[in-house]
């Protein structure tokens, strides 16, 4: 089977990313991603069909799979019939229109309604009184969660009539009115908010913070008898005392398209880049989209079940969220690298509740090709609606969701590059191949190269690109974090973006390095600005008080220009004095630190000094390796390549760096000041340094309790600007969100996020 590296490659993805999503809460890639890796799967599996019987097959499983729940403290709890996933989904109209006359089509009556964005419950009544709440697990066992539930704010009756016993489902959420007013500063978004607090172990965190069930199902039952029409069972539901969705009923392709295009009648609206349920008498529960289902109870059974999910249901997810503004200015930026990277900023947008107003460019290449979208986009449909015209029209800002709107000659941008050989974002459609799967490029030195066709991948290019100034611009959140440029609206000048030919902070001629933009002058001081912010870094020197706004000024004032004019500071005491915000404490603060600095380890000293590939690992293994610094001075190239994890590149730049004369003089000046000490840990090297410990970790929190306190470190509970290092495991909440808030302010915190770097830290 000549896929079967990429089958297993997205048999281990899928299965991490549902064990996130089902059992953490969380998740490393938008929607979007997770949806093209799975219908990558599903398409290999229809090539191969023995895939089908393989146990490990992610269309075989449901939620986080059979080892769902093994890293939560709940007691376990077996529903007693299962929450099967809907495993029939997509964001094309006509995938939805098959689903409809796959179940009987026109004269079929379907329930509408909104596919909430949350953790799914399932509550349990036996002999007419509530008993206990659950997550959904892997649909079959999950977490029993009785005592959280009873405090979210749920509109559900104590006790029911008749001595009723029955299943009810519903998603728990928080509405975003709710999470914008007191929540958004912990979490990034109301999903990964419900999740965190919904999972926490003491359940009066679960008060006061919003969390509703809103119930859309009824599992097993007895001694209710149950009509036919699930939607008179859903108005039972409300009848009865519970919060439920809203629900539209639909027996027409016409009317189910319309209640769809128009997302839920207009109840689902865009609010700050999330799709927000917005209706009288319902919560403001962020929705990703809308499931539809057969209404007749009958007529289910009939359909049936696969092994994941039933036929008679369908999840339209809506597509994702992307916004537009205009490019006010390219800021040039030098890292201490040299390297010369341009950020578009813009006017600022809000994107899944997150400000942007800047994007990384990556290089000029990807200024200058940049492409341009169809103003308009008017195509023959193949599949064209009965009743709705034989003519699509195509809005220019919007993915393609369907290769038959594609012809031969067009342009596209591949928002996927990285699943082509040709790794580009324009590319130029040579043939639609026989069974309408995907097509051919020209135009490439990959020419006649095949590409997949996949719904919302690629967009419509003009054959003009290259951004100019004062564009108007699409971007997007790749994976729901780092901002990106996806592609040019339309121009509004005819001026093309300049691409520099000198340094924008030292004015040195810059080089074209492949598709990067260098500044070759050592002296600039930009690179010393990094240089100087990686040297005093905790990882390296540990000089607290310099952050790299004062480093600026200094720089350019002239008070420093070498790693060892720290040293000499305070030459300029009487200058620094009079600084703004800088009086006699801070100053005295920050000569306390320097000479504390004077003192350190080996590897601290390594990596401060900045070797190109030296960073804070490779650093440890050659104080290891060498133990002294004169050692590892008259090292060779052959004594680097022994070492375990050291290759020839990053051997080559050692040496490059260490024959280098203004290097040798660099650091004889600096031992003037510094006293190397020994490498080994001592019990008091992480003396004074406080730690905290969130989410589940691979061992006892008492394990690494100890590490710490073995090493005279201390553990605290909650994070704050002297928190040097934080330890993050699965389902980490607002500790590890408040950290990297601090960070990005310009405290410097430690991140150890996986077992990984935990054990290279305490190594």
């Amino acid at each position: 089977m000549k896929d079967e590296k990429r089958i297993e490659e997205l048999k281990q993805l899928i299965a991490k990313y549902d064990k996130q999503y089902y059992e953490l809460g969380q998740s490393d890639i938008s929607d979007a991603e997770y949806d093209r890796l799975y219908e990558e799967y599903v398409k290999l599996e229809e090539q191969y069909p023995e895939l089908k019987e393989m146990k490990d097959s992610p269309t075989r499983k449901v939620g986080a799979g059979d080892d769902a729940g093994t890293t939560t403290l709940f007691p376990k709890y077996t529903h007693k019939s299962p929450l099967l996933s809907i495993n029939q989904k997509s964001r094309d109209l006509n995938d939805l229109k098959d689903f409809y006359e796959n179940v009987g089509g026109d004269g079929t009556e379907v329930i509408v309604e909104p596919k909430l964005d949350g953790i799914t419950c399932n509550i349990n009544y036996e002999n007419g009184i509530f008993v206990n709440a659950a997550t959904r697990g892997n649909g079959y066992v999950g977490d029993l969660i009785t005592e959280n539930f009873q405090n979210t704010d749920t509109f559900y009756p104590k006790t029911l009539s008749d001595n009723a016993s029955l299943e009810v489902r519903g998603e728990a959420i928080i509405p975003y009115d709710m999470f914008k007013k007191s929540l958004q500063d912990d979490y990034s978004n109301p999903r990964n908010a419900v999740a965190g607090i919904m999972r926490s172990q003491d359940s009066q965190d679960i008060k006061d913070k919003g969390i509703q069930v809103m119930f859309y199902d009824i599992g097993k039952v007895e001694y209710v008898p149950l009509e036919d029409s699930d939607s008179n069972n859903v108005d039972y539901l409300k009848c009865v005392g519970f919060g439920s969705v809203p629900v539209c009923l639909v027996d027409t392709w016409q009317d189910l398209r319309k209640v769809v295009e128009s997302r839920l009648n207009g109840m689902i609206k865009e609010v700050d880049g999330f799709n927000v349920l917005i209706a009288d008498g319902y919560p403001q529960a962020v929705c990703d989209g809308l499931v539809i289902k057969v209404n007749s109870r009958q007529k289910r059974k009939e359909l049936g079940m696969t092994e994941k999910g039933p036929r008679w249901a369908f999840a339209y997810k809506f597509k994702p969220l992307h916004a537009l503004t205009t490019l006010i200015d390219i800021e040039w930026q030098v890292g201490k690298s040299g390297k010369v990277v341009p950020v578009a900023v813009f006017d600022e947008i809000t994107l899944g509740g997150v400000k942007i107003s800047k994007a990384t460019l990556n290089n000029p290449d990807y200024i200058q090709t940049m492409p341009v979208l169809y103003k308009e986009r008017t195509v023959w449909h193949v599949k064209s609606y009965d009743n709705w015209g034989e003519l699509a029209y195509i809005p220019y800002h919007e993915p393609i969701a369907d290769i038959d709107f594609i012809l031969p000659g067009d342009v596209l941008i591949d928002t996927c590059p990285e699943k082509s050989q040709g790794e580009m974002e324009r590319i130029i459609v040579q043939c639609i191949d026989s069974d309408r799967t995907g097509f051919y490029i020209t135009d490439s030195e990959f020419d006649g190269e095949w590409y997949p066709f996949e719904a919302d991948r690629y967009y419509f290019a003009n054959k003009e690109y290259g951004l100019h100034q004062g564009d108007v611009i699409i971007v997007e959140r790749s994976n729901d974090v780092i901002p990106r440029i996806v592609a040019i609206h339309h121009h509004v000048t005819d001026r093309l973006i300049e691409i520099p030919d000198k340094c924008p902070v030292c004015g040195h001629a810059l080089i074209l390095d492949g598709p990067q933009l260098f500044c070759q002058n050592p002296d600039c001081s930009g690179q010393i600005l990094g240089k100087m912010i990686q040297f005093v870094s905790r990882d390296g020197m540990n000089i607290v008080g310099l952050g790299g706004s004062i480093l600026e000024v200094l720089l350019e004032r002239g008070y420093i220009q070498t790693y060892a004019d720290i040293y000499r500071l305070d030459r300029f005491e009487k200058e620094i004095l009079s600084l703004e915000k800088f009086g006699t404490r801070k100053y005295q603060n920050l000569q306390k630190s320097i000479q504390e600095s004077t003192n350190v380890t080996l590897s601290q000293f390594l990596f401060a000094l900045g070797i190109p590939l030296v960073g804070k690992k490779t650093a440890k293994d050659l104080a290891r390796t060498f133990i002294t610094l004169d050692n590892f001075l008259s090292t060779t190239h052959k004594q680097l390549l022994s070492i375990p994890d050291i290759n020839t590149k990053t051997a080559s730049g050692i040496m490059e760096w260490l024959e280098d004369e203004n290097h040798k003089g660099m650091i004889q000046d600096l031992m003037q000041y510094i006293q190397i000490k020994e490498e080994t840990k001592s019990t008091n090297e992480l003396a004074g340094k406080s730690f905290v410990i969130t989410g589940t970790l691979k061992n006892p929190r008492q394990y690494y309790q100890k590490m710490i306190e073995e090493r005279g470190g201390k553990v605290v509970g909650s994070v704050s600007k002297k928190t040097y290092a934080i330890l993050i495991g699965e389902n980490a909440g607002s500790k590890e969100t408040k950290a990297r808030r601090l960070i990005e302010d310009g405290v410097d915190i430690i991140i150890l996020d996986n077992e990984d770097k935990i054990n290279d830290f305490f190594r």
